[in-house]
């Protein structure tokens, strides 16, 4: 493939990639890091096997969340493409205004993320992320990044129970993997695998629902943008949940946090 540049967003427990060429999205994929060193080895394979050849590579970009993988990933990106990475943060920066009383505490990865949603719906919009944290981000109409709110995901609350209750580690398992597979909960628990969906279900769309209100307080009746690994699922249960009350996603991107990286890609 001619021409192609590669954008990676390495998170807390996944590598996400997507290849551009020709003005659009060509190839793209996700890749579990909890093996670090493993993981960031099979990158070139995996790009080979989406049929983009590394000679033809123009460009790489990265965004990390975790400062201490990003060493790894850029060692693995350059390996795999035989192109220098530029890392956001370092090389590459957002043009938008945070107004944190620190600024540099704001991860790359939200920035990232709230330019991509700049971009694809304009200001103001409210940013959701869904992943092992669920965090939001509210960009004024001034495309200032005003503040946002961290709040555990699934995968976060699924590891305190585990942690703290392990006899119920099977079960919660199987409830997560049961709403994952897009099955929704029962409407009242009869099992306790029926109770962990029901209440992972409740703590997933209770969280969104609590963060977007305060963002719109915030900024006015903006769209609301969501994305991450959880976010489909959250798209859901608000299309479910009993009552039909509440706010919903306007737009769901799964390549947000890349459409952002791309947008500052210059």
């Amino acid at each position: 493939m001619t021409g192609w540049r590669l954008y990676a967003d390495a998170g807390n427990t996944a590598l996400k990639w997507a290849a551009r060429a020709g003005g659009c999205w060509v190839a793209e994929g996700r890749m579990e890091i909890a093996v670090s060193v493993v993981a960031w080895r099979e990158v070139g394979a995996v790009l080979e096997m989406a049929g983009l050849d590394a000679d033809e590579c123009e460009g790489v970009a990265l965004v990390c969340s975790r400062p201490s993988e990003a060493e790894a990933a850029e060692h693995a990106l350059t390996a795999a493409t035989g192109v220098p990475v530029r890392l956001m943060g370092r090389d590459l920066h957002s043009r938008l205004r945070v107004a944190y009383e620190d600024p540099t505490e704001l991860g790359q990865d939200r920035l990232a993320a709230v330019e991509g949603a700049a971009m694809l719906v304009g200001a103001p919009a409210i940013v959701l992320m869904l992943g092992t944290c669920i965090t939001a981000q509210a960009l004024d109409a001034e495309r200032r990044l005003i503040g946002g709110a961290i709040a555990p995901g699934l995968e976060a609350q699924a590891a305190g129970v585990i942690a703290e209750v392990p006899h119920l580690r099977e079960p919660l398992l199987e409830a997560l993997a049961l709403l994952r597979a897009g099955e929704m909960p029962p409407e009242i628990g009869r099992t306790t695998v029926g109770n962990l969906a029901l209440g992972l279900a409740a703590s997933l769309h209770g969280t969104v629902q609590a963060l977007i209100e305060p963002m719109r307080s915030a900024v006015g009746d903006a769209p609301a943008i969501a994305s991450g690994g959880d976010a489909e699922l959250a798209a859901a249960l608000q299309r479910w949940w009993p009552g039909g009350a509440g706010v919903r996603f306007d737009r769901v991107e799964p390549l947000l946090v890349l459409e952002g990286l791309r947008s500052v890609d210059w």
